[in-house]
């Protein structure tokens, strides 16, 4: 997800984003446990093992 994101910020949008380890906050394991990577604007989930482009660009409109 990361390599896709800085291709995504160079090509079609800049972005800013902030990497959190899952694995060392139980509420977010629980939550997340078996979908990471994932890729939350805020509390919305935006997507999960791959980066969706154009749901990353909804999210962000």
């Amino acid at each position: 997800m990361r390599k896709a994101l800085v291709v995504f910020s160079h090509e079609r949008k800049p972005v800013q984003w902030r990497e959190i380890d899952v694995d060392r906050d139980p509420e977010l394991v629980r939550m997340y446990d078996a979908m990471v990577p994932v890729l939350c604007l805020g509390d919305q989930e935006i997507c999960h093992y791959f980066l969706d482009g154009e749901a990353l660009l909804a999210a962000l409109s």
